[in-house]
């Protein structure tokens, strides 16, 4: 009896490790099935895509980035012309150039004729202005001749007057005793008053000359103030011509500025995804961009779902985003979009590669700091 019950306990260790294994493998199978029945859909971090071109006909002058370079926003990749005929617009500015000389010549003509003009009437006032210079000389040495009197003869009266009291006061006693002193002392007396009125007379001579001459002044100084300048006067011609020419101006300004090469900046953060165009190709965009970029950071999760599995899904739905790769990460969000209609998936999400799916297209956020690069794939299951 004792030697059975041994037997069967050696028995049973030697089973136990089968048992065990056999344990294992069907709760690793569990966990797999059970983790396969939530991973339903696979998604794939999607970042966008920004086509760079212009929205008229151009032609690509130079490409400044080469294909997958990291480019910041607003750095330059590309140059384009969008004037395609050169030669035409050559044509068209030097017209405008030609009919701008045209006026200008013109211009020059009315000017020189105008300056011609402005010269003769200056010549004109330079002669006549003489005639009020000469009033004004002549009336200043009529003023300067008659003071000259007037003080000659003023001296004149002093002496005199000292002389009469002079001989006053000598002969005075004597008047009466001897009567040719006493007309001498009159006939001073008399050369006396007569040399005041003179003076008197001359006062008011030098009184209207001395008006004479400031209304001569006055009259120089009018004549003077209405003197002609060269370009002080421009005609009607003159300002007709110069906006004529000035619309010219802008006219050519607009054509060069087309003739200037424009330069395309990146409008994002991002990695140079295609290059579309080749230098000197003429394109029409936006069906023809120049160049793809893809932003540097997914913006969103994009996945497909099938009809089977579209009623569990909806805007709002919360779910769960695994990340497999480096460092893993598991994340919750939701879902921001449907499609309204199946779409073909994409190749690199067929299950069989030669067998093309389709499903309606779901967005769902990316989690808060989950890290992942455009292109990831990630399993994403509801809850």
């Amino acid at each position: 009896m004792g030697s059975i019950n041994l037997r069967s306990s050696r028995l049973f260790l030697r089973v136990l490790p089968v048992l065990v294994w056999c344990g294992a493998v069907l709760c690793v199978v569990g966990l797999f099935k059970h983790r396969s029945s939530q991973f339903k859909i696979v998604g794939i971090a999607d970042a966008e895509v920004h086509d760079v071109g212009t929205n008229t006909r151009a032609r690509l002058v130079s490409v400044n980035v080469q294909l997958f370079n990291k480019v910041s926003k607003g750095d330059p990749v590309a140059v384009v012309n969008t004037v395609l005929d050169d030669e035409r617009l050559d044509a068209e500015k030097a017209v405008i150039q030609a009919r701008i000389d045209h006026l200008d010549a013109q211009l020059n003509e009315i000017r020189k004729n105008y300056e011609a003009l402005v010269f003769n009437q200056t010549s004109e006032w330079w002669a006549e202005r003489r005639a009020f210079t000469a009033d004004v000389v002549a009336a200043r040495a009529r003023v300067v001749d008659v003071n000259a009197v007037v003080e000659n003869d003023q001296a004149t009266l002093k002496e005199m007057q000292e002389e009469i009291e002079s001989f006053r006061i000598e002969n005075g006693a004597n008047f009466a005793a001897d009567i040719s002193l006493y007309n001498k002392f009159k006939t001073m007396e008399r050369n006396r008053d007569r040399l005041v009125e003179k003076i008197d007379r001359d006062k008011g001579l030098l009184a209207k000359y001395e008006k004479e001459l400031e209304d001569a002044k006055e009259r120089e100084q009018i004549y003077i103030d209405y003197r002609p300048y060269a370009g002080t006067d421009p005609n009607e011609a003159q300002r007709v011509i110069k906006l004529a020419k000035d619309a010219l101006r802008r006219q050519l300004d607009e054509l060069e500025e087309r003739q200037r090469n424009l330069v395309i900046t990146a409008p994002c953060d991002g990695f140079v995804s295609s290059i579309d165009s080749q230098i000197g190709e003429v394109g029409i965009l936006p069906d023809f961009p120049i160049l793809s970029i893809t932003e540097e950071k997914p913006s969103s999760i994009i996945a497909y779902v099938n009809e089977s599995l579209a009623g569990r899904f909806s805007p709002q739905i919360e779910v769960d985003i695994i990340k497999g790769t480096e460092p893993k990460q598991i994340g919750r969000s939701q879902i921001t979009y449907i499609g309204p209609r199946l779409e073909q998936l994409p190749v690199r999400m067929w299950r069989d590669p030669a067998i093309p799916q389709w499903g309606r297209l779901i967005k769902i956020k990316i989690p808060m700091k989950m890290q992942l690069i455009p292109g990831e794939m990630v399993g994403i299951k509801s809850i």
